[in-house]
C-alpha cells in the first residue's frame, strides 16, 4: 500500500540533500583554492597516518624486545598496541599544552 507520508518524507529528505551538496559546491569554490593545495592538504594528512604508522611499528618493536616474539600470538596484542600507542598521544598532547599554557 502507498504510504503518503514516507513519500513525502522522502522526497523532502532528497531535496535537503540536494541543498546540502549544492551549499557545499558553493562553498568550495568561494574558497578558490587551487588543486595544488588541496592535493597538499590532502598528502599532509598522508604524512600524519604515516607518523601515526611508524610509532605503531615502534612499539611493536619495544614489545617483542621487552618480551618474546611469542607475544605476537596473543588475542590482546593489538589492543596492547592500541593502548600504549594512545598513552603516547595523550602525554605528547598534555605536553603541548602545557607548552602552550606556558607561552
Amino acid at each position: 500500500m502507498f504510504n503518503l507520508k514516507k513519500y513525502k518524507l522522502v522526497n523532502k529528505l532528497q531535496s535537503i540533500n540536494l541543498k546540502a551538496d549544492w551549499i557545499n559546491f558553493i562553498n568550495f569554490r568561494r574558497n578558490k583554492r587551487s588543486r595544488n593545495e588541496l592535493m597538499n592538504e590532502i598528502l599532509a594528512d598522508n604524512k600524519f597516518i604515516e607518523e601515526d604508522l611508524k610509532l605503531r611499528n615502534m612499539v611493536e618493536e619495544m614489545l617483542v624486545k621487552e618480551f618474546t616474539a611469542d607475544i605476537k600470538n596473543h588475542k590482546s596484542y593489538n589492543f596492547l598496541i592500541d593502548s600504549v600507542v594512545n598513552k603516547l598521544k595523550q602525554k605528547q598532547l598534555e605536553n603541548f599544552d602545557s607548552v602552550e599554557e606556558a607561552i
